[in-house]
């Protein structure tokens, strides 16, 4: 009973605690940069048959930063500008029982681009903490190169390639749940967690070479030039600093 009397005063009192909050006005700004990490794909695959076993190996990383400006239009909601740099980068390893390598595929792409975003600081965190949620929207110009090599089952030759793009279109979209810890009254870490949608269309050309163990057999080299479209799920991490200003009188 001591307990239970004990919780009806402190559950109360916290509340009334987490009614205070860090306040915003209209016209009030939020100037910041933020570092968010995509992990999309870091898996491995045994492969087996009446020729031998192999394992394949990808990982798959990419980092964005992206300084943004904002405007509060009320207490709760500021909207704003966000340009972005991106990169990310993908590799994958193919090895035979014996150790070998028969597959080696490397890419990297970068990209710049502009977007806007709006979010929505929620009510009832303490004068310390305050979740949000946002969204993003986003267009952009990058370009990329792909590499590799991949031997032929029998051994009979090795497929070697390269691949070049630029020019290349990309659009983001997604969301993010966060939390914002202010440091003083007007500056805040944000540390956020969230799903991004991406497309990206480009136009990859090169050449691909197929080199033949046999050194009677001449080897061959070949121009490719395609159009590719990608689109991507992606879980988002990040942190962020931000600013915020008063409106000027």
């Amino acid at each position: 009973m001591f307990m239970m009397r004990k919780l009806a005063i402190v559950i109360p009192a916290l509340l009334i605690t987490i009614m205070i909050n860090a306040q915003f006005k209209k016209g009030d700004k939020m100037v910041g940069a933020s570092v968010g990490s995509v992990f999309y794909n870091n898996s491995s695959a045994d492969l087996s048959n009446s020729l031998g076993s192999a394992t394949t190996g990808t990982d798959h990383f990419g980092v964005a930063i992206s300084p943004s400006i904002g405007w509060f239009i009320n207490e709760n909601v500021a909207i704003g500008i966000a340009p972005s740099i991106s990169y990310d980068k993908q590799k994958q390893i193919g090895k035979s029982s014996n150790g070998n390598t028969y597959l080696k595929d490397e890419s990297n792409h970068f990209g710049v681009s502009v977007g806007g975003f709006a979010r929505y600081y929620f009510q009832g965190a303490s004068d310390k903490l305050r979740f949000f949620g946002q969204y993003n929207l986003s267009l952009g110009l990058g370009g990329g190169k792909n590499e590799g090599f991949e031997y032929e089952r029998n051994g009979l030759y090795v497929e070697r390639y390269e691949r070049k793009s630029s020019g290349d279109f990309m659009a983001n979209t997604g969301i993010t749940a966060g939390l914002s810890k202010f440091l003083g009254r007007y500056t805040a870490l944000d540390f956020y967690i969230g799903y991004n949608f991406s497309y990206t269309k480009s136009s990859p050309a090169g050449t691909t070479t197929t080199d033949y163990t046999d050194p009677g057999t001449p080897d061959t080299t070949v121009k490719v030039d395609y159009d590719q479209k990608i689109t991507g799920h992606n879980l988002v991490l990040g942190v962020g600093f931000q600013v915020f200003l008063e409106k000027r009188k």
